[in-house]
């Protein structure tokens, strides 16, 4: 039985999901090699887990989510197809967020608050 769902538009799920760990440390703004050294991993495995060359462990993926700041439930849910661009600029924000101590989050909340409520 050949992978039922499994490709799509000429994709792979490996090609697929190598590209969604790519574009969520993007967001985060950091190199390979940060993301490697965050998740005890090799840099070329995180290149070759990005290019769709290698096919990751769900441990593997556990850690370099765990590394992103993301859940795997994010990076499997996410589509990457947002036609809105309001949702690629809510997760940049999503992922800026994740990185501050809660303390930071608070105050940016407060923040957005007042923007939020000007002019009203």
């Amino acid at each position: 039985m050949q992978g039922v769902g499994l490709v799509e538009s000429g994709e792979s799920i490996v090609q697929k999901t190598g590209a969604k760990l790519r574009h969520f440390r993007l967001l985060r703004g950091i190199s390979q090699e940060q993301l490697a050294l965050e998740c005890d991993l090799n840099i070329n495995t995180i290149g070759m887990i990005e290019r769709g060359q290698k096919n990751p462990t769900i441990f593997t993926l556990q850690r370099i989510c765990d590394g992103l700041g993301i859940t795997l439930a994010t990076l499997f849910l996410y589509r990457g197809d947002a036609a809105d661009p309001a949702e690629d600029t809510l997760r940049h924000i999503d992922a800026v967020l994740r990185q501050l101590p809660p303390r930071d989050v608070e105050r940016v909340a407060r923040i957005v608050d007042e923007l939020a409520s000007f002019g009203k």
